[in-house]
C-alpha cells in the first residue's frame, strides 16, 4: 500500500472518530495502513479468521455508530471474508472492508492470489469499489460514511494506489425528505378510525432508535412509539425498541406461528422501519390494511401496502402520534393486551410433551437459569442454531441492539466474534454469547482472543453435538445421523487450553453453582459455560414458532 494512500485513509477514518480497526494482516501493505492508523490513535486487534474479524468490527460498528474497519489480505482473505461481509450487508450492520489486491499495472503478469475480488465481493456488499491515489479525501469520506448510511452495510474498497479510478457499484437505495403532507393525512385518518391496530417495528427503526437515543436530544423512541397505545411487535433485530417487559410489547414478529393471535385480531397494521430482509421468507398472511413507514423505498412486494409513507421517521412518527393523540384510550383492544399476548405465547413454548419442569434441562431450562442471573445491564448475541428459538421469545431485552443475532444472513459463527466486537464497544458491560456447538466450532480460535484481551464475555454453549435446526427437518433419505451429528466435544477443556475458564453443565442446579454468586456480571473475566442439554424440546420450539 502506497504510504500516502495509507496515511489519507486513516485520516479520515479518524474523522469518524474510528478508534478500532480488526483483521489478519498479510504484510507490508497491510501494515502500512495499520501502522498508518495508529498513528491516529486507532488500535489494531488481530483475530484468526477474515470472517470473524468482519463480525467483530461490523458489531463494534453497529454499537458505537463507527464505520469500523477490518483489513484483510488479497486472495485467501478476500475470499474468507465473504461471509462475513454478507453478514454486515444483509444484517444491517456497518462495515469497512479494506483488501490489499494485486496492482491493476502488474496484473496482466502476476497471476499468484490474483481474483476479481470486486467480482467476487460486489454481490455481498452495499457499495464494492477500487481505491488509489487518484481517489480524492472528499471520495474516501463519502465511501467511509456510506457503510453508516441507512441500510447499513459493508462497504468493500480494494486498494491499489496505481489503480485507475473505479466507479462504484451498489447502493442503490433511494431516499427522500420528510413523506407528502397529504399521505401523513391519509395515513392519520386511517390509523385514527381503526379500532385494533398493531405497531411492527423493524431494524431501520431500531435504527432510528439507537441514534436518537445517543444524539444531543436524547429522544426516547420507544417511548413515542408507546405512545400510540396499541400493541407493538418488534423483528430479531428491533428487539428492545420497545422493552419486551413493558405495557405495549406484544411478542416478536417473524412471520411465522407464534404472533399469528396479535395479527388475526388486528383490523391494521402499521410497519416502521421494517426491513423485508427480515421476516422469513413466507407469504404474508394478514388481511389487514397496512401502513408503511421507512425512510427507504422498498423496491419488495412482499406487503400489500394500503399507504406507504417514505420519508423521514421522525416527522411521519409525529404525524401519527397527533392524529390518535386523543384516540389511543379507546382502541378496542383489552387492557395490557400486549403483555397478555407475550405471556401466552411463552406458555404455548412451554406446554410441548417432552417438558418435564424440574426433571429435564433443556432449551428453555437453560435460558430461564441464565435469565435468572442476569445483571442490570448485559450485551447478548445470538447465533443461528436451534437454541435461539428458545433465546428470543423469552430474553428480557430494554434498549436496541442490547440482544444481537444474525438474521438477514442468519449465518453460525455470529455470536462469539460478535461477543468480541460488543465488548469492545461496552467494555463496562458483560456480555454473554449464546452458542450452539455446531457455530462454536466454527470460531474455536477466536476463544483465545477473548482470553488475549481479557474480555468480560461468558460463552455459553447449548450442547447436544448435533445441528438440531437441521436435524428436525430431516425426512427419510437425507442422510440420516452422518449428516447431522457430530462426536461430542469438551468445549470447556478446550476453553481452558485457551485461557478461557470453562465449566460443564447439566442442570440448571449446577448452571447456577458454576456461575456463581456474582451472577453474569461484567467484573467477572472471560469464562465458558459448556451445557449438555436434553435437544427433545426443539421440535416443538419449531412447529411452535415456525408452524
Amino acid at each position: 500500500m502506497s504510504p500516502t494512500l495509507s496515511a489519507r485513509l486513516a485520516e479520515v477514518l479518524a474523522r469518524f472518530d474510528v478508534d478500532l480497526m480488526f483483521g489478519l494482516p498479510g504484510g507490508g501493505q497491510n501494515l502500512d495502513l495499520i501502522g498508518a492508523a495508529e498513528r491516529h490513535g486507532i488500535r489494531f486487534v488481530l483475530a484468526h479468521g477474515e470472517t470473524e474479524a468482519a463480525i467483530m468490527a461490523s458489531t463494534h460498528g453497529l454499537l458505537t455508530g463507527r464505520p469500523t474497519p477490518v483489513i484483510v489480505t488479497r486472495g485467501p482473505g478476500v475470499a474468507s471474508l465473504a461471509n462475513g461481509l454478507a453478514q454486515a450487508t444483509l444484517d444491517r450492520y456497518p462495515l469497512v472492508a479494506v483488501a490489499d489486491t494485486v496492482p491493476q499495472a502488474s496484473a496482466h503478469r502476476v497471476a499468484h492470489q490474483r481474483l476479481d475480488q470486486t467480482g467476487l465481493l460486489g454481490p455481498a456488499a452495499k457499495m464494492s469499489t477500487t481505491i488509489s491515489d487518484r481517489t480524492s479525501d472528499a471520495d474516501l469520506a463519502e465511501l467511509v460514511a456510506t457503510a453508516c448510511r441507512w441500510p447499513y452495510g459493508g462497504v468493500h474498497l480494494d486498494f491499489d494506489p496505481t489503480a485507475e479510478p473505479a466507479a462504484p457499484v451498489g447502493d442503490g437505495a433511494e431516499r427522500s425528505g420528510s413523506a407528502p403532507a397529504e399521505r401523513l393525512t391519509a395515513a392519520g385518518h386511517r390509523l385514527a378510525s381503526a379500532n385494533r391496530p398493531v405497531v411492527i417495528v423493524g431494524m431501520e427503526a431500531a435504527a432510528w432508535a439507537a441514534r436518537r437515543s445517543a444524539g444531543p436530544e436524547r429522544t426516547d423512541v420507544g417511548a413515542k412509539l408507546a405512545s400510540l397505545g396499541c400493541p407493538v411487535l418488534t423483528t430479531y433485530q428491533a428487539i428492545g425498541t420497545v422493552p419486551t417487559e413493558g405495557p405495549v410489547n406484544a411478542g416478536l414478529f417473524t412471520n411465522g406461528s407464534l404472533e399469528r393471535p396479535v395479527l388475526e385480531a388486528a383490523d391494521l397494521v402499521v410497519t416502521i422501519g421494517l426491513d423485508l430482509v427480515e421476516p422469513i421468507p413466507a407469504p404474508w398472511r394478514s388481511e389487514a390494511d397496512v401502513i408503511r413507514l421507512s425512510e427507504t423505498r422498498q423496491l419488495d412486494d412482499y406487503l400489500p401496502t394500503a399507504i406507504d409513507l417514505v420519508g423521514d421517521l421522525d416527522t411521519s412518527v409525529a404525524a401519527l402520534a397527533d392524529a390518535v393523540a386523543e384516540r389511543s384510550a379507546a382502541w378496542g383492544w383489552e387492557p395490557e393486551a400486549g403483555p397478555a399476548f407475550v405471556a401466552e405465547a411463552r406458555a404455548r413454548l412451554r406446554t410441548e410433551s417432552g417438558h418435564r419442569p424440574g426433571r429435564s434441562f433443556g432449551p428453555i431450562e437453560l435460558v430461564d437459569g441464565l435469565i435468572g442471573l442476569l445483571p442490570g445491564t448485559a450485551t447478548v448475541t445470538v447465533d443461528a442454531g436451534a437454541h435461539f428459538l428458545a433465546v428470543m421469545p423469552n430474553w428480557p431485552v430494554a434498549r436496541p441492539f442490547e440482544l444481537l443475532i444474525s438474521n438477514g444472513l442468519a449465518t453460525m459463527g455470529f455470536a462469539v466474534p460478535a461477543a468480541i466486537g460488543a465488548a469492545l464497544a461496552r467494555p463496562d458491560e458483560a456480555v454473554i454469547a449464546l452458542t450452539g456447538d455446531g457455530g462454536l466450532s466454527m470460531v474455536l480460535a477466536e476463544l483465545e482472543t477473548i482470553a488475549r484481551l481479557q474480555l468480560p464475555i461468558t460463552v455459553v454453549v447449548f450442547n447436544d453435538a448435533a445441528l438440531s435446526l437441521i436435524e428436525i427437518k430431516q425426512g427419510e433419505g437425507h442422510g440420516g445421523d452422518d449428516a447431522v451429528r457430530y462426536r461430542g466435544v469438551d468445549y470447556a477443556a478446550v476453553a481452558e487450553a485457551s485461557g478461557v475458564a470453562g465449566c460443564v453443565v447439566t442442570s440448571s442446579e449446577e448452571l447456577a453453582a458454576a456461575i456463581g454468586p456474582s451472577g453474569l456480571d461484567a467484573a467477572v473475566g472471560p469464562r465458558l459455560v459448556d451445557a449438555r442439554i436434553d435437544p427433545a424440546a426443539y421440535r416443538h420450539l419449531i412447529e411452535m414458532t415456525r408452524g
